[in-house]
């Protein structure tokens, strides 16, 4: 077998993850594999699945030695192309997929030239492919300061609730930052890269591999108030048991740069909350112009008009608006994620499943 064939191989085992990896005409996601994986790494690579096992049942499957096992997925643990974990002092591996996961785990170890080629595959296919199902990994929870206690819908629609619920958490520097950096085309609205959550299993993978700190719940909670401050959009993993929380602008972050490129950003966010404004309060001030990170408000006749296929409700026109003619309103029809990230990939799996035997 050549090493084209082990990449191919890779990259349809990848593929078959609850989160797709598609094959493209220009080939380049052969080429990230390449940059990332060695032959004898994306052997074993294909051997992972997305349930945990211990070094010794992998390699009792396999029919290798334990301990060059043990070895191997530790070096490519390291290297982030695949998810490790420890509880009990017993270690366990699983595959990961290339977004959530992979990606992510370039963390502080990215290069230009991942960058450019992660970028050609957004548009070669990548893109699509992520929003081509319902559920998605991510989704938009408003800033607190913009719901009234009446309006809020449940529990894991408040982000600083999902704080609190936290006993391990992590911040990262966000890697889509740290892409435009080298791209020279830094973000334009803060120069804070510590922006991104993990949680739970999230977090311990992030600080065994030093690719984080640990933070307290309230040094987490400040965070979200620089998020408000900045205007950020505050996007966790789409759960009730959330594992990430991403405070991302329009400026660079991957999440809402692809749903910008899209003319209805509003039918491919799972969110529970739209924007209005009292055009009786509204003073065409522009404020909610510049705060919105999906170009959805304009202003028409001297009054700020609201594009709802455009609009995320992420409440940051809400909280900046000095007329105060700006509010949240909860849709007829509100999405509840699912329980945990397991019930999360499980359903997209599903999805995908569907669409593709269709």
């Amino acid at each position: 077998m050549t090493e084209q064939d082990v990449f191919n191989r890779l990259r349809e085992h990848l593929h078959n993850l609850p989160v797709g990896f598609p094959e493209t005409e220009s080939g380049v996601e052969i080429r990230i594999l390449k940059r990332l994986f060695t032959e004898e790494e994306a052997e074993m690579a294909i051997q992972l699945s997305p349930y945990a096992a211990t070094a010794e049942e992998i390699a009792e499957r396999i029919r290798q030695d334990p301990e060059d096992v043990k070895s191997l997925l530790d070096q490519m643990s390291t290297k982030g192309l695949i998810f490790n974990s420890r509880k009990g002092g017993i270690s366990t591996y699983r595959a990961a997929w290339f977004i959530v996961g992979i990606f992510e785990y370039q963390v502080n170890r990215l290069t230009k030239e991942f960058a450019e080629d992660f970028d050609q595959y957004l548009d070669d296919g990548l893109r699509d492919e992520l929003l081509s199902y319902d559920t998605h990994q991510l989704r938009v929870v408003p800033v607190n300061q913009a719901i009234d206690a009446v309006k809020r819908v449940a529990s894991y629609d408040d982000a600083r609730e999902l704080i609190r619920q936290q006993s391990k958490i992590s911040i990262q520097n966000c890697i889509c930052r740290q892409k435009k950096d080298l791209q020279g085309a830094p973000c334009s609205r803060h120069e804070e890269r510590e922006v991104c959550l993990a949680f739970s299993s999230g977090a311990y993978y992030f600080l065994e591999h030093g690719l984080g700190r640990e933070i307290s719940q309230e040094e987490a909670l400040e965070r979200l108030d620089f998020a408000e401050q900045k205007g950020l959009v505050m996007s966790p993993g789409n759960a009730q048991k959330t594992f990430v929380m991403c405070l991302c602008c329009g400026d660079c972050c991957e999440y809402l740069g692809v749903l910008k490129t899209y003319s209805k950003p509003s039918s491919l966010v799972n969110s529970n909350y739209y924007a209005q404004v009292d055009i009786d309060l509204c003073s065409g001030c522009e404020t909610c112009v510049d705060r919105c990170q999906m170009e959805a408000i304009t202003i028409v006749d001297d009054i700020s008009t609201i594009n709802l296929d455009r609009c995320i409700g992420c409440g940051l026109c809400v909280t900046s608006c000095p007329e105060e003619a700006m509010s949240l309103e909860v849709k007829t029809e509100h999405v509840v994620p699912p329980a945990d990230i397991g019930d999360l990939y499980m359903k997209i799996g599903k999805e995908r499943l569907q669409k593709h035997s269709s």
